[in-house]
């Protein structure tokens, strides 16, 4: 190469960094918390904190004046590193193995959605704050401006001013602020909740009753994932998971079990390990609705990827390791890396291609097949409520058949609801032999159990037999035609038998009953 020879990168880069790189404008809350939670590890280990707990995370959303606002107060930046903190565009000395934010490119992210972007910052133990502005319209006009011939680095140096203020010596922070933001999504404070508890490094709720025993699987494999106290608009967030999901009918489904499944590489270490929520209805993908204006009741469906406990891709990432993908939108769930071979990669949609990467995916997909989850919890689950119908109905049908006897239009009528009443009967025996194998089955798999116990255990799967007294058909007279002689009568009667030959048995006796009701 050419001694002589100097790279430009042009100034377009600098909107592929922002708005460009990624689908979902929220992405900006995600890269700053990340970064927050960096700091705060940090903090911790500075003793600038004393524990995690002490660090805050705050997030407010003026949507009337179009501000966002990302504070914390962990370490703050000090006066000296703020040039090479804030100003280096993807020079970050992160170590990728330990810190959630490494590439040095997330802080960029609010520059394509407002027309100021502000960093704010207090280091403990120094009396200076810093202030670096961003003005994001002036970046927006250069990059439109073709005539200008400025490189990223120069565009940015234009947009940049930079601030030292006197402030208050024991001061930590640092504060992100974005100036007329004009993208909805990232006012919404329900959207913005909603996506950031998926992705965030949040507890559990309380709330959710499976949370000690998640907890408690994990640290089985020595995981114990990081957690920080976030707030929006003074509401601390928490992860989605819930003990209930609304249906598409509006119905309620119930989560009635979790288990854990470890993905290992070839030498038998795991480097990834998951834990999965089961419904009683697991049968059925969980719903959302189909238009993404509308209020979602589930965000939180699907198995999903975490590294660092920070949301990697959304629901569809981890349909890979299934053959039908909608199986993984059955269930809830995380796969949490634990291997440092994992590199999220820019977008973090997923991780950079290496060994790692190769071994998660092959031996994923295997384990996840050995787990069976279509066929043991889908299935099963599908198995135990479409038989259970079937005991219903047939009973149902033998309670409204028994009222009606002997007060049916005629004795045809009977004896064909007679004969399907006998089908529903023999289709509930077959159905209660389905239910008694699954039971049996639930005492050796616990995941069975705990199916077979929330659909099954409480429902009475007797069948009542069809006694001589039910399955009698009745006598009745036959209809009288009042406004027929006897000849015509007989007609009418053979014509009757003729459309009970040739027509199905509902049109058949319609018109048979138009014919007696014009002529009785």
């Amino acid at each position: 190469m050419e001694d002589s020879f100097k790279p430009k990168i042009g100034k377009t880069v600098l909107e592929t960094l922002t708005s460009g790189m990624y689908d979902d404008a929220r992405f900006i809350f995600r890269e700053y918390v990340q970064n927050a939670a960096d700091q705060v590890d940090q903090a911790v280990e500075l003793l600038v904190l004393k524990e995690k707990s002490e660090g805050k995370i705050e997030i407010t959303i003026d949507a009337n004046n179009k501000q966002i606002i990302i504070y914390d107060n962990a370490t703050g930046v000090s006066e000296k590193e703020v040039l090479r903190f804030l100003g280096d565009v993807a020079n970050s000395q992160k170590d990728s193995a330990k810190q959630k934010g490494f590439r040095g490119i997330g802080r960029l992210g609010g520059l394509g959605y407002c027309d100021k972007l502000i960093f704010e910052t207090s280091y403990s133990g120094e009396s200076i704050k810093s202030k670096m502005t961003l003005d994001a319209k002036l970046l927006k006009k250069i990059i439109e401006n073709r005539n200008d011939n400025s490189d990223a680095a120069a565009a940015l140096s234009i947009i940049t001013k930079i601030e030292k203020i006197t402030a208050e010596k024991n001061e930590h922070y640092f504060r992100v602020t974005l100036e007329n933001v004009f993208n909805e999504k990232l006012l919404d404070y329900e959207k913005v909740t909603e996506y950031l508890s998926t992705v965030a490094p949040v507890p559990f709720s309380s709330s959710f009753t499976f949370s000690e025993q998640i907890k408690g699987l994990l640290k089985s494999r020595n995981l114990v994932p990081d957690v920080y106290n976030v707030e929006i608009n003074e509401k601390t967030l928490f992860k989605g998971y819930k003990n209930t999901f609304i249906e598409e009918d509006n119905s309620v489904s119930n989560l009635i079990g979790v288990d854990v499944v470890d993905i290992r590489n070839d030498e038998q270490e795991i480097i990834a390990t998951c834990w999965y929520g089961y419904r009683e209805f697991s049968n059925t993908v969980i719903y959302v609705p189909a238009k993404k204006n509308e209020h979602n009741p589930n965000p939180e469906r699907g198995i999903r990827l975490r590294t660092k406990n920070i949301g990697i891709g959304d629901e569809s990432t981890c349909k890979k390791f299934f053959d039908a993908e909608r199986t993984n939108l059955r269930f809830i769930g995380e796969i949490h890396t634990i291997s440092d071979g994992f590199v999220p990669n820019a977008r973090r949609d997923y991780f950079t291609e290496n060994n790692t990467l190769k071994q998660f995916e092959k031996n994923g997909k295997i384990i996840f097949t050995q787990e069976n989850l279509e066929n043991i919890l889908a299935q099963t689950a599908s198995k135990l409520h479409n038989r259970l119908d079937e005991i219903e109905k047939y009973k149902t049908e033998l309670d409204r058949f028994q009222k009606m006897k002997g007060s049916f239009d005629n004795e045809a009528t009977e004896t064909y609801h007679l004969s399907r009443l006998k089908e529903l009967y023999e289709k509930a025996l077959r159905a209660k032999q389905v239910v008694e194998k699954i039971e049996n089955k639930s005492k050796t798999s616990s995941k069975i159990k705990t199916l077979y116990e929330s659909i099954a255990s409480n429902i009475d799967t007797t069948i009542p037999s069809l006694d001589n007294n039910v399955s009698q058909v009745s006598k009745y007279d036959p209809p009288k035609f009042k406004k027929l002689n006897e000849n015509q009568k007989e007609v009418v009667l053979e014509m009757f038998e003729i459309l009970e030959e040739n027509l199905d048995f509902d049109l058949s006796e319609l018109i048979k009953k138009k014919i007696i009701d014009k002529f009785n």
